[in-house]
């Protein structure tokens, strides 16, 4: 008894020593952070090409469409000439197997990034609820993809170190 007593102190106090050094980061209610990107390439995507339409009152809806061979891209940034103030923001892509919702919030600045799901992606649809606020004019659009391309054959990088069998 008293051997396993001294070794579940010991193990104790490797921890607390841990902690106090600062090697390890003890902290019961983190969250989970997501593994660091890689390097991103900008696209251009001239601004002449987004279709703009006022489906409703008070709704401005742009259609962008993406380069041909679009895949597993990051992410697309509509910049405006004016900031939108809070104005209520819905992003959606269109695949040719893929109509996806990825962006439901309210915007304030005057840049609405729109995260992109994996797979091909031929166009993004954003719509700006404007609500008696001045017609948003967009002023770039800019495409973001990974520098270095994951292998066909390769499977996703694990989060952790674990085996993932």
């Amino acid at each position: 008894m008293r051997p396993t007593v001294l070794g579940i102190l010991a193990a104790v106090v490797l921890v607390v020593a841990a902690v106090l050094h600062g090697r390890a980061h003890l902290d019961p209610f983190a969250h989970a952070r997501t593994a660091p990107r890689g390097p991103l390439v900008t696209t251009a995507i001239g601004a002449d090409t987004v279709t703009t339409t006022e489906p409703s009152f008070g709704v401005i809806a742009f259609r962008v469409p993406l380069p041909e061979g679009t895949v597993n891209a990051d992410s697309v940034e509509l910049r405006f000439r004016e900031p939108l103030d809070g104005a209520r923001v819905e992003g959606f892509a269109d695949g040719p197997r893929t109509h996806a919702t990825l962006l439901h919030k309210r915007v304030g600045g005057d840049t609405i990034v729109v995260p992109l799901p994996p797979g091909p992606i031929d166009s993004v649809h954003v719509r700006v609820h404007r609500n008696l606020r001045p017609p948003p004019i967009v002023r770039d659009v800019v495409m973001l993809t990974p520098a270095t391309p994951p292998a066909a054959g390769d499977p996703p990088l694990a989060a952790s170190r674990q085996s993932t069998r």
